[in-house]
């Protein structure tokens, strides 16, 4: 296309591109030219420095869009060029190059954020991140407009990162701990890979982040199965041992009492002794009871009898001691499906913490009701509350603040583990001075469905 000041004058294959029968009056402004994202160019512009440029409203090389005078949607390539008191404009149609170009870009991006993988990309000098994927937001718990862009610190890391380069050398992989906005930790694995740019020197830095809660999860889950299935094996064979010589002192108490005079002394002792080894033999039932559940056994259960069997144990095994222990049922018959024995460890679990934060005595309340399609089981104490500094890494793994006096910090790890692993959750609200609140959320099943 060849252009001095009103005229413009195609040759046969820009007229065969922009469909321009011979002898047809032309201007730019006829065929719509406009850029890659639609914004009109003004062909008549004199803004521009230099001749060509100010004439054609087009930089020295442009890629446009364009509307052929047969309602063909163009995409152009070309340059401009001054000739004389005029400029040539050679371009060439790159429809059919742009559309696959989108196409493929399209198609990676769409790959790109389909993946499970958790990727970010970062420019190797500034550290800023440029692109992240779906799975990315997830980890970190923030939208991708609120992560491109950013350089470090990011607002995910631990206040305490050692080395905060060190999730950018190439070839390096490392351990780190992601912080959601809601303080809960995810713990990540970095791969770090070059991305070499056309003169063979680092253009992007890409990282792979595999998150590891789950596979956490899923060896706490294995230790703790295998803590349950001793335990209960050690309380059945304990149980048994009891067993033996109970059974020969409630009966010599029964001949006892019987050849001994009702009101006398004796006879008042002997049922004492009566009563207290009855006690006992309440207790070795719940072991057993305890014992007999298979750890790793769901079926349909109801979720006040589990409750229940767990606050029996507890008030027979005296470990409320100083602490005083109160049930309530709705009266509704809420059934989930969950392993009963490892129900059981979360409520142990969380009867055990709230008598721990009151070692000067209180009061436990345990409440199961059902809501819609959620059973909801609450363990409240009247103790000094959770600081909200703690309460953000309570169920963290290996976070205690019993430390000096055994505390391991797996008991709420693990029983949000169990929870999550039965379709639930298990999340906790507490204000300094006002005790804490622990409430476990599970998905109610109809009872006597298997």
């Amino acid at each position: 296309m060849l252009t001095s000041g009103e005229q413009v004058t195609l040759n046969a294959a820009a007229r065969a591109i922009l469909a321009v029968p011979e002898g047809a009056e032309l201007h730019g402004a006829m065929f719509d030219p406009r850029t890659l994202d639609g914004a009109s160019i003004d062909v008549g512009r004199n803004d521009v420095p230099g001749r060509a440029e100010s004439e054609t409203g087009l930089g020295s090389l442009f890629t446009i869009r364009a509307t052929a005078l047969d309602g063909r949607e163009l995409v152009l390539d070309g340059s401009v060029s001054p000739v004389g008191s005029g400029v040539v404009i050679v371009f060439r149609d790159v429809t059919d190059e742009h559309l696959r170009n989108q196409l493929n870009q399209e198609t990676l991006n769409a790959l790109f954020d389909a993946l499970p993988t958790a990727i970010s990309v970062a420019r190797p000098d500034s550290r800023e991140i440029v692109a992240v994927n779906r799975a990315f937001c997830e980890l970190v718990g923030r939208p991708a407009g609120e992560i491109v862009g950013l350089r470090p610190p990011f607002p995910w890391w631990d206040a305490d990162e050692a080395d905060p380069d060190s999730g950018f050398v190439p070839g390096t992989s490392i351990d780190r701990v992601y912080r959601r906005p809601d303080g809960l930790p995810s713990p990540a694995r970095l791969s770090v890979h070059a991305i070499p740019g056309d003169d063979g020197k680092i253009a992007l830095v890409l990282t792979l982040i595999k998150d590891l809660a789950e596979d956490r999860r899923m060896q706490q889950q294995l230790v703790q199965s295998g803590k349950l299935a001793a335990i209960g094996e050690l309380a059945a064979g304990v149980a048994h041992e009891i067993n033996n010589p109970l059974f020969a002192i409630l009966g010599l108490t029964e001949f006892l009492l019987k050849e001994s005079e009702a009101g006398s002394k004796a006879h008042t002792r002997l049922g004492l002794i009566q009563q207290t080894g009855l006690e006992i033999k309440e207790i070795v039932r719940a072991l057993l009871d305890f014992a007999r559940e298979n750890v790793e056994e769901c079926h349909v259960v109801s979720l006040e009898d589990v409750v229940r069997s767990t606050v029996d144990l507890v008030r027979r095994t005296n470990a409320h001691k100083g602490v005083e222990l109160v049930d309530d049922y709705d009266g509704s018959d809420i059934c989930v499906n969950a392993s009963p024995n490892q129900l059981k460890q979360i409520f142990l679990n969380l009867i055990a913490n709230a008598r721990q934060a009151m070692p000067g005595g209180g009061t436990v309340s345990i409440d199961v009701r059902r809501d819609g399609d959620l059973a909801i089981a609450t363990v409240t104490d009247d103790g000094p509350g959770i600081e909200p500094a703690i309460a953000e890494r309570i169920f963290e793994p290996f976070f205690t603040t019993k430390r000096l006096s055994g505390g391991t910090g797996l008991g709420l790890s693990v029983s949000l583990g169990i929870a999550e692993a039965h379709g639930g959750r298990l999340i906790v609200a507490s204000d300094p001075g006002l005790g804490s609140t622990f409430t476990l959320y599970l998905p109610v099943e109809e009872c006597g469905v298997p």
